[in-house]
């Protein structure tokens, strides 16, 4: 019985996402961050060509677990800087409700390495 109410549930989401277009707009936007962490992982393993290059399993973990520290600091530094912007009058008056909508600590798309 589950596998037929998994397959009901899979029919009725890709019904609402054929349906609604602000369904497909979500799912979208969510798959643009997930995109643009793992553009941030290639710019931080720049010169490793965005792979871990080695086999062992403590090196691996030590690498994931320093990766995700940076993306945090790099998150923290753009909030900083996003929160020490938006205190200035002129421009949070500029800001719109898409405006707002799209801010993101992560930004629009992460710097290139090449400027």
């Amino acid at each position: 019985m589950p596998k037929y109410l998994g397959q009901a549930i899979k029919t009725i989401f890709l019904c609402q996402y054929l349906h609604a277009e602000s369904v497909r707009q979500e799912i979208n936007a969510g798959l643009n961050v997930v995109e643009n962490w793992n553009s941030a992982n290639g710019f931080i393993f720049y010169g490793k060509s965005g792979e871990i290059a080695t086999n062992r399993l403590d090196d691996q973990e030590q690498a994931v677990l320093a990766l995700h520290l940076l993306q945090m600091c790099l998150v923290y530094v753009n909030t900083l800087m996003m929160q020490e912007v938006l205190t200035e009058p002129a421009w949070m008056d500029r800001m719109t409700a898409e405006d707002f909508r799209a801010l993101s600590p992560l930004g629009p798309q992460p710097s290139s390495i090449d400027g």
